[in-house]
């Protein structure tokens, strides 16, 4: 591999998203989608990781079907497709009648739904807007009615929309397309005598019944284990298909299974995000809980903040969850690099020191350790502490952490 050549990595995941210029629903769509994915949520992978585009306009410039799509028509230029390709067909009244009038629309989609069938890294999500579009004997119907598709409430709120849509990717990108991301949900049922006594075990229940209306259905708590069961065991064990979602009341931090929870899902390189629930505050807080999104509940006598709060706590859970599964696609190309250890999250003191203690080798100022995580890259104060621990275990200036930024601005090549 050549130096330099991790800055032209093609796009990991490529979302195209289809309709019909008519079905004024799709651009609302299309919108929705550009701001989640070119937000900050997947900025930190190498590259363009992620990239979407629209096909709607004619693409001879007056009337038909838009741009054919890259796994349809071969790239030009000899140029890569992504490693995954979803298309998201918005399924309005206007593309069923397209699809019923014009051969060329119903060619377009009848080539389209051919070519996925034969390339296992392309996916369809259709999201139906118009219930009418889907008529039993209508070509749409025909076409994309053995795919997967899309909650139907994504039509008109954008945050179920790119949630629903990020969890399907992530099952289709790890493998399995039909297997629902498991929420662990870490909890402590102790109050304060400040709480309201029910107030813990009520925000819990609100967070279970939120992701029962969501495909997440399966998750666990300690209620859900069977007798004899350790969590930590069965969190561990799981820690392939799961995220953990901290609700971190005034007590949980002090709650010696709560840090293990923590603890053990870190270790794991599972998504974790706390659900800041505080009421009058800590005694202490935890080292353990930081260095992880967070959402503030900031008004907990207001319900539909609440619920607000806990979807967008779930949002953030299935974005770290597919980060994660995109950078697991890029660790095969990145390990040819010499990395020694690519976690999907920054590395901290306790997880670093949790895979010093695995690595056999004992590393030397000149035999380094090599670690590449997404950006940010972290601070100097938290190098600096990391720096502090190495020197304890007497492997000063022993390993170097970098990022895909860092990386690319050093030429992209490990220095031995």
């Amino acid at each position: 591999m050549r130096r330099g050549d991790v800055m032209l990595l093609p796009p990991t995941l490529e979302i195209f998203v289809l309709w019909h210029p008519d079905d004024v629903a799709g651009q609302v769509v299309a919108d929705a989608l550009l701001d989640h994915f070119h937000g900050t949520a997947f900025s930190g992978l190498v590259g363009g990781a992620v990239e979407v585009y629209t096909r709607s306009g004619a693409w001879d410039g007056h009337q038909g079907p838009p741009r054919p799509l890259p796994f349809v028509a071969q790239l030009p230029n000899g140029l890569a497709t992504a490693a995954v390709t979803v298309v998201v067909p918005v399924m309005g009244v206007n593309l069923a009648r397209a699809l019923q009038d014009d051969p060329e629309w119903l060619r377009y989609f009848e080539d389209m739904v051919n070519a996925r069938r034969e390339n296992p890294n392309v996916a369809l999500f259709g999201l139906v807007v118009d219930q009418a579009a889907t008529a039993p004997d209508g070509h749409l119907s025909r076409l994309l009615g053995p795919e997967q598709t899309l909650d139907r409430a994504g039509a008109n709120n954008s945050q179920v929309l790119t949630r629903d849509l990020c969890h399907s990717i992530t099952g289709f990108v790890d493998g399995d397309g039909d297997r629902r991301l498991r929420v662990f949900i870490s909890h402590t049922k102790r109050y304060t005598p400040a709480e309201q006594p029910d107030r813990v075990s009520e925000l819990v229940g609100r967070v279970r019944h939120i992701i029962g209306e969501t495909h997440m259905s399966a998750f666990f708590d300690e209620a859900d284990l069977q007798p004899g069961v350790q969590w930590e065991t069965e969190l561990t064990s799981a820690a392939e298909s799961s995220a953990l979602l901290v609700v971190r009341t005034d007590l949980y931090a002090s709650r010696e299974w709560c840090q293990r929870e923590v603890l053990a899902a870190k270790q794991a390189d599972m998504p974790v995000v706390v659900l800041q629930a505080l009421h009058q505050g800590e005694e202490r807080g935890s080292f353990l809980m930081d260095h992880v999104p967070s959402v503030a509940i900031q008004s907990a006598d207001d319900a539909d903040h609440v619920r607000t709060s806990i979807e967008e706590a779930l949002t953030k859970l299935v974005d770290e969850a597919l980060k994660r599964a995109l950078w697991r696609r890029q660790r095969s190309r990145l390990s040819s690099y010499g990395f020694d250890w690519l976690p999907a999250n920054a590395p901290e003191p306790t997880t670093l020191a949790h895979w010093l203690r695995s690595v056999e080798k004992q590393p030397t100022p000149e035999d380094k350790l090599f670690v590449l995580h997404p950006d940010p890259p972290l601070c100097s104060p938290e190098i600096s502490a990391i720096n502090d621990l190495l020197a304890v275990g007497m492997i000063e200036g022993a390993l170097e952490i970098l990022t895909p930024r860092t990386f690319a601005n050093r030429g992209g090549q490990v220095q031995r």
